[in-house]
């Protein structure tokens, strides 16, 4: 016997190796049938959810300086001389009415006023962008009420 063998001559490597990426190839088509497919099917729903998470943090930003915009108007209507509690929760709602009737719903204005304090707490619901997400807003304002004080002294 020579030292090829009884198989015949030794195939040469270029042939080899394209026999075996070949044989590969067919493997490797058959068991990944499909796989971009899946991929799609799960990477598609993430991706929407992520761009929609943009607008939905933009509306709820924007719910958050409303009801800070009511609560600072709240509250200079009720630390005013004159003012009342009564006073600044209708300055806030009106406030409210007139900006966040789009981004801003639920909303509640309570405002507490001693003889030296005036606080002022809104909340509500930022408007959904996304399906069944909540997100809250509050805002608070505090400060002294104004008052006349006499002059004392020389």
């Amino acid at each position: 016997m020579t030292a090829r063998g009884r198989f015949g001559s030794p195939p040469s490597v270029p042939r080899l190796v394209g026999t075996v990426r070949a044989r590969w190839q067919r493997m490797a088509n058959r068991a990944d049938r499909g796989a971009a497919t899946v991929e799609f099917v799960i990477a598609v729903p993430v991706l929407m959810l992520m761009l929609l998470f943009v607008p939905q943090a933009a509306v709820w930003y924007h719910a958050t300086h409303v009801a800070q915009a009511a609560a600072n108007r709240a509250l200079d209507a009720g630390a005013a001389y004159d003012g009342s509690a009564a006073q600044g929760e209708e300055a806030g709602e009106q406030t409210l009415a007139t900006l966040g009737t789009g981004v801003l719903h639920g909303t509640r204005v309570r405002v507490t006023r001693t003889a030296t304090d005036v606080r002022v707490d809104i909340t509500g619901m930022a408007e959904t962008v996304v399906p069944d997400v909540h997100w809250s807003v509050h805002a608070t304002a505090a400060g002294p009420v104004e008052r006349f004080v006499p002059q004392t002294g020389g």
